[in-house]
């Protein structure tokens, strides 16, 4: 598609693969042009941003919303039913509904094959800890060479104060795929190479945490999504939403979400 529409091997190279690699977590470039077309549209209409409290705002404030003591966390769900959920511990929780709301292959092995298998993309990013932010400015910062590990970074206390330990600079790395060697070999390789970019006061930096998110988006190939919604209704009382019934995107988990909410209202 980029290629059709004139975009050089250069620009494709330099911006497009490391940008979009970011944003759909791989760098082959082989996502839809469907959803390409609609992310562009969104940068283009938009502005990027952040919560100044971090991503974990959104969940809190739809839950701020709810009767108190409706939310239970850290307790795994076993199988479900269009009459409840079995947790892990053997508890058996009684709904007139039951929404599935997870990554797609949890879903699909929760739904009993309901719906199709979802692929996923995973990723990996570094958080570090440093006393001089490399760049002052709220900016993404590219991969234009390829040379990974690190597709894209960025300096998140630039774009609020909110996110660094006090009198710090965070910086995260976001690594595209799960990369296979342990924290400390990772670690090393990322270093190596922001030290190309910044210098050897990258050396100093303090490691934070390192997360590895194995299903961070479904993966969306040519004809992924057609249709672009894909049904949140499986049979009378099971319900299922997620970025995979829509588009690996918040945008997309939080419409899914609303028509499951919709779809349960109708009954």
């Amino acid at each position: 598609f980029l290629t059709a529409t004139g975009v050089g091997e250069r620009m494709t190279r330099r911006l497009f693969r490391p940008f979009l690699g970011s944003v759909f977590l791989e760098r082959d470039l082989t996502t839809s042009a469907r959803f390409f077309r609609f992310v562009y549209h969104l940068f283009g209409e938009g502005r990027p941003c952040l919560p100044a409290l971090g991503i974990q705002q959104i969940p809190e404030q739809i839950a701020a919303g709810l009767p108190a003591g409706s939310v239970r966390r850290n307790c795994p769900v076993a199988a479900v039913t269009d009459s409840g959920v079995t947790l892990a511990n053997g508890e058996r929780v009684g709904a007139k509904a039951v929404v599935i709301a997870t990554e797609g292959p949890a879903a699909v092995r929760l739904s009993g094959g309901a719906i199709p298998e979802v692929g996923s993309n995973g990723t990996a990013t570094l958080y570090y800890a440093a006393d001089v932010a490399p760049r002052a400015e709220p900016i993404l910062m590219l991969d234009g060479d390829g040379s990974g590990p690190v597709s894209a970074a960025a300096v998140l206390s630039e774009v609020s104060r909110e996110y660094a330990p006090a009198g710090k600079h965070l910086i995260a790395a976001s690594v595209v795929g799960l990369p296979s060697d342990d924290d400390a070999g990772l670690d090393g390789r990322v270093r190596g190479q922001l030290a190309g970019w910044f210098g050897a006061a990258v050396n100093g930096w303090r490691l934070l945490r390192v997360y590895r998110i194995q299903h961070a988006l479904p993966s969306q190939p040519v004809g992924a999504l057609e249709p672009w919604h894909r049904p949140v209704k499986l049979r009378d009382g099971l319900f299922v939403c997620g970025d995979h019934r829509d588009n690996a995107s918040i945008d997309g988990a939080m419409t899914s979400g609303r028509r499951a909410a919709e779809a349960v209202a109708a009954g």
